[in-house]
């Protein structure tokens, strides 16, 4: 047959360009997926370093609250002592308390007290809410700090992901370049024995 050595020529022909083509579109599409993962690997270090400084700020909050708290105690062991102390005074006064100057002083004195009960009980209640806080913001500024370690194997996973690419599109063409080689061979082998049957008597 006249037409089958054309034929057998463009078949190849397409082939070729099949493999040439496939060649292309995996190079373009590990480019792509690589400058996914690129952008993805800057996402997660974004994440990470947010994640670091959301962790360093609750450790100092925790930190700050553990001296408010130490601060509210020791103010409150203060108004005691400042409270017990004025009530002696008042009762050496009460001793003394035909003077009226003395009579109005001691008066002074039992309405400070007052007011300093008044701030311990408020200052009790401050003390009681952090706290009742503190167990929370341990444990939150615990799992906080376990993110940035977290993202930091997310981000090692990605770069070797990253690396991985490149062998595989390798993998990949070499599988299409030998499916290719195949497919003429084949086509090669199919013209032989077309033109030793023909040639045959």
């Amino acid at each position: 047959m006249k037409g089958s050595k054309p034929l057998t020529w463009l078949a190849g022909l397409l082939i070729f360009g099949s493999v040439v083509s496939g060649w292309i579109a995996i190079g373009r599409l590990a480019a792509a997926t690589e400058r996914g993962m690129a952008r993805t690997e800057e996402s997660l270090s974004s994440a990470r370093e947010l994640a670091a400084n959301t962790a360093a700020s609750a450790a100092e909050l925790q930190r700050l609250i553990g001296v408010v708290g130490q601060g509210l105690a020791s103010t409150a062991e203060a108004l005691v002592a400042t409270r017990q102390v004025s009530t002696s005074v008042r009762g050496l006064l009460d001793a003394v308390s035909f003077f009226d100057r003395v009579e109005s002083l001691s008066k002074s004195l039992k309405d400070a007290e007052a007011s300093i009960a008044n701030v311990e009980i408020d200052l009790a209640e401050a003390s009681g809410a952090i706290e009742e806080t503190a167990p929370v913001l341990d444990k939150t500024t615990v799992s906080l700090q376990s993110i940035p370690d977290e993202l930091d194997r997310s981000i090692l996973q990605v770069k070797a992901s990253r690396a991985r690419i490149g062998q595989q599109v390798w993998l990949w063409r070499l599988a299409m370049v030998a499916g290719g080689a195949a497919l003429l061979v084949m086509l090669v082998l199919v013209g032989q024995l077309y033109h030793a049957g023909k040639d045959q008597p």
